[in-house]
């Protein structure tokens, strides 16, 4: 009727109307427009009218929207959208003068799982517990998989009775979910923390950061249990460094305290310098004086989400570097598994190489395998994003899972660096000689480089040669330094070449 009441009107408006939407019976959709049609004089003649199909766009938009907000495995809500759903609720919240709840939950001991029966029966599990999470929330509450086996459940009216009986629901049916792995019968247990908002926290950080705090309060409880964020509780040495780290990175991030080392990585047959890896270290803000390697911050990085800003400086950093000349070696970077979720983590680095004007060749992207294999549909779409900008990509770490091979068909990585348990006792060890043999068989089969890592000595080098390892890198061929002599090529004053090192640039 509406329709028809459009139709009949249109032609004594004597006007454009705008276009409008008619859905079909079959599920099509279409657009209608219309518009008066004049002779040269201006007399109106009639109207002329334009449908569309626009099915399939619609169709395509919404799947679109569907990838943009989903976790490519279990279907669940990724944490983009949840941080969007959390600020939402807080923002609802504090309208209403009411309360929400966040339930914060890993599965215990999920990385027996991984290590024991293959990544590919960790995906089968979280697809599971995804699923039976699913059947447990109301429509109005978001389940979502952050990443890994951590998942969070967003409750937007829950109250403390609400979160915890939602709570008891999830752990008792985890706790039920019957997990056959060849021919093994395992039963999974999670630990969560609850917090309610304002209760916990008055801002969406601090409730992050003690949802955290409240799930590892589980944890030393002995797991496959909940609880309420306590203060009182969250005094340990653990948990005010997992706090106040984040402060310490906002700070090194806002004030410079990041330094690039750079370590060389080259051709085994002559040692030719190819590229250098770029190595993060942070001046420590409580220590003037004091570098930190990444392993004293980068878990906690990891943690409280400030590992992105890290990748994007690290990015932006080493883009600049390389736009001082061209002489400065390619460079290559290490992205953290944090970034397959960071859809927009491509684009920014094509528009860092297109203002900075720099080959995207000259950058090496390197990814961590164990991350890519545990999220591997997101790390595959990161993969083909960023062979879309042009850069190299070199899956790190590779081997440190045994179903790697397995998995390698599936990420489209240009070179693969062997990890260094496979390299450091190599010649004492033959087992890790077939094993290294063996990658690199695998390699040349899918058309890709390979890298050895921790290259101690003289005996290694020349037992890589012997097997075939295209670039070596290690503390036989040079040490992490800020100082490298392969960028020692431009007067910091004038920009003026002051030498020319031997340099390969590609390989």
């Amino acid at each position: 009727a509406h329709f028809s009441d459009r139709v009949l009107s249109s032609p004594k408006l004597h006007e454009t109307t705008g276009s409008i939407e008619l859905p079909l019976t079959d599920n099509r959709v279409l657009t209608q427009a219309s518009y008066p049609v004049r002779e040269d004089d201006e007399k109106y003649i009639g109207r002329l009218w334009i449908y569309e199909d626009v099915t399939k766009q619609r169709k395509t938009s919404e799947q679109l929207i569907y990838l943009a907000e989903r976790d490519s495995l279990t279907g669940l809500t990724n944490r983009h959208r949840f941080q969007e759903e959390l600020m939402r609720m807080a923002t609802d919240v504090d309208r209403r003068k009411g309360k929400g709840s966040l339930l914060l939950f890993d599965l215990d001991e999920f990385k027996y799982i991984n290590d024991t029966f293959g990544h590919r029966a960790g995906d089968t599990v979280l697809i599971r517990i995804a699923s039976e999470i699913s059947r447990l929330i109301r429509r109005n509450e978001f389940a979502s998989r952050l990443g890994g086996d951590e998942f969070a459940v967003l409750i937007p009216d829950g109250d403390e009775r609400s979160a915890q009986g939602l709570a008891e629901r999830i752990l008792r049916t985890i706790s039920q979910v019957p997990i056959e792995l060849e021919g093994q019968s395992l039963r999974l247990t999670a630990s969560m923390g609850i917090v309610i908002y304002p209760v916990h926290a008055n801002n969406v950080e601090e409730l992050i950061s003690h949802a955290d705090a409240a799930m590892y309060q589980a944890k030393e409880a002995g797991k496959n249990t909940w609880r309420f964020y306590r203060h009182d509780l969250d005094s340990s040495m653990e948990m005010v460094r997992r706090l106040s780290w984040k402060e310490r990175i906002t700070y090194a991030l806002e004030n410079d305290l990041f330094k690039l080392y750079f370590q060389g990585v080259y051709r085994t047959q002559d040692q030719k310098l190819l590229h250098l890896e770029v190595l993060l270290r942070m001046e420590d803000p409580e220590q003037p004086g004091r570098v930190l390697t990444p392993s004293a911050f980068i878990v906690f990085a990891e943690k409280n989400g400030k590992i992105l800003d890290i990748d994007r400086w690290v990015i932006k950093k080493s883009i600049a570097l390389l736009a001082q000349s061209p002489l400065v070696p390619s460079l290559a970077v290490n992205i953290s598994g944090r970034s397959f979720d960071e859809p927009t983590l491509p684009q920014y680095i094509k528009q860092q190489l297109e203002f900075f004007k720099v080959d995207p060749r000259r950058l090496y992207v390197e990814l961590t395998e164990t991350e890519a294999v545990s999220d591997l549909t997101d790390a595959q779409r990161f993969i083909d994003a960023l062979h879309e900008t042009g850069c190299t990509v070199c899956l790190d770490d590779f081997g440190a899972g045994f179903s790697s091979f397995a998995y390698l068909k599936h990420l489209k990585a240009d070179i693969l660096k062997i990890d260094g348990q496979f390299i450091r006792d190599l010649p004492q060890d033959h087992g890790n000689q077939l094993f290294v043999r063996a990658m690199v068989d695998l390699a040349r089969g899918f058309g890709k480089k390979t890298i050895a890592e921790f290259v101690e000595n003289a005996e290694i080098l020349e037992m890589l040669k012997e097997i075939g390892i295209d670039m070596v890198q290690g503390y036989h061929l040079d040490k992490p330094t800020d100082k490298h002599p392969a960028l020692n090529m431009l007067d910091p004053q004038t920009g003026t070449i002051l030498t020319q090192l031997n340099l390969v640039t590609s390989i």
